[in-house]
């Protein structure tokens, strides 16, 4: 088979950058409207220990997108050097109290059980989707609230018509916050899943045959378009800096031009995965208000 054959027999539809612009600005509107018909404000609390650069940004980046959709957000700070007891404490206050959503920012320092704290949050206020009540309904796929990044990976899909419905789709990451709970999301939809990690074998081939691969390693410019077939829809989801500290995926971002012309769809970064990532945490907030709250 020639590469012009293989080509017209993969593509399904043009190859594009999976822009997030337009949708996050749609989202937004839609949001705003929600809260609009609510009796009060829902409000999210988050959890901040020590001073570490990406955190504080992705918490300055959470509060922007709380105010524009028209939500209340706290945000409680402590030092790095904060004991488990007062984090315990803050939790369980915030458990009782007017709260809709509980963020505990991660990661924590070492001296703190992440796991343990994690599992303080009330079920129902776990706006992240991390504890063992949220994952547990994940997998036996009742309602609950979802980790916010395989959510807004699921809802860009969506957006762009990219239907997984017995799809090959490979996920290169193994984590409780990505790699784990999107595989349920995917069965979900009907798609044949594989999971990838540091230890699979023969990972060039699984990504070659793969409809969809998501891509969480962590590693900059670590793949080329070289790697992927023709028609392949590729989520980028890692943050990663390069040798000049430009923010990049673990797609060569160079290669983003010879990937759409040959017919590939990819999520970029920066403004990809990330804003909907922020977006999904709003949005769910406001979902578990809707559950709690009455309307006007």
């Amino acid at each position: 088979m020639n590469t012009a054959d293989y080509i017209s027999r993969h593509i399904n539809g043009e190859g594009k950058i999976l822009e997030v612009k337009e949708l996050v600005e749609n989202k937004t509107e839609e949001l705003k409207d929600r809260v609009s018909k609510l009796n009060r404000k829902p409000k999210l609390a988050i959890i901040r220990v020590g001073g570490d650069y990406a955190s504080g940004k992705y918490v300055a980046n959470k509060i922007k997108r709380c105010k524009e959709v028209g939500i209340e957000s706290e945000v409680i700070h402590f030092p790095k050097d904060v004991d488990q007891m007062t984090l315990e404490w803050e939790i369980l206050r915030l458990n009782v109290e007017n709260t809709d959503g509980i963020l505990l920012q991660l990661p924590l320092p070492k001296h703190l059980d992440e796991y343990y704290l994690t599992n303080l949050i009330e079920t129902e206020k776990d706006v992240d989707g991390f504890t063992i009540g949220n994952m547990g309904k994940l997998m036996l796929n009742q309602e609950g609230n979802i980790a916010c990044t395989p959510k807004g990976i699921m809802t860009i899909l969506k957006e762009n018509h990219i239907d997984v419905n017995g799809k090959d789709v490979l996920i290169i990451n193994r984590s409780n916050i990505v790699g784990k709970p999107l595989s349920m999301l995917m069965l979900q939809e009907n798609a044949t899943v594989t999971i990838a990690h540091s230890k699979t074998k023969d990972l060039e081939t699984k990504i070659w045959n793969a409809d969809i691969v998501v891509t969480a390693i962590g590693k900059p410019n670590f793949f080329e378009a070289k790697d992927f077939r023709p028609g392949t829809v590729i989520i980028d989801v890692s943050i990663n800096f390069d040798e000049n500290g430009k923010m990049c995926g673990d797609v060569k971002k160079s290669d983003y031009d010879r990937l759409v012309e040959k017919g590939c769809k990819i999520s970029p970064v920066p403004n990809g995965i990330g804003q909907m990532t922020v977006l999904s945490l709003i949005e769910q907030t406001i979902e578990i208000a809707e559950r709690n709250i009455c309307y006007k």
